[in-house]
């Protein structure tokens, strides 16, 4: 009896499992929109052309086939992208600038290197 009814239960529950993962044509337009947000780069525009083609398909068949390549360079993009946002900004050089004792720095008389926009002219 207990072996029926856990035989039961997997069958219920191993359908939902596998559905959850499925892939069909109708999810074109959450793809499009899902790659409408995220930044421009080559696995963005792998998957737009995966995108392009699952529209042109056939069949059910060849759609799935492309919308599974859309998934994959859509979450490479979406990695890159999340990777991107969390990388610090570079670090600015702080300048010193020439004065009436160093004229060797930039904005300086004597100062033989490339100009420098934050220096202004000293003499």
């Amino acid at each position: 009896m207990r072996a029926l009814f856990v035989l039961v239960v997997i069958l219920f529950l191993i359908p939902p499992a596998f559905a959850a993962d499925r892939v069909e044509c109708s999810q074109i337009p959450h793809a499009q929109s899902f790659l409408n947000g995220l930044k421009p780069g080559p696995n963005t525009r792998a998957a737009q052309g995966h995108l392009n083609a699952a529209k042109k398909a056939r069949s059910d068949k060849q759609c799935v086939a492309e919308l599974k390549k859309v998934d994959f360079y859509a979450r490479r993009s979406a990695a890159a992208d999340k990777k991107s946002a969390s990388a610090a900004p570079p670090r600015t050089r702080q300048v010193q600038c020439a004065d009436a004792m160093h004229q060797d720095r930039p904005g300086g008389s004597d100062y033989r290197g490339p100009p420098t926009r934050s220096c202004k002219r000293v003499l």
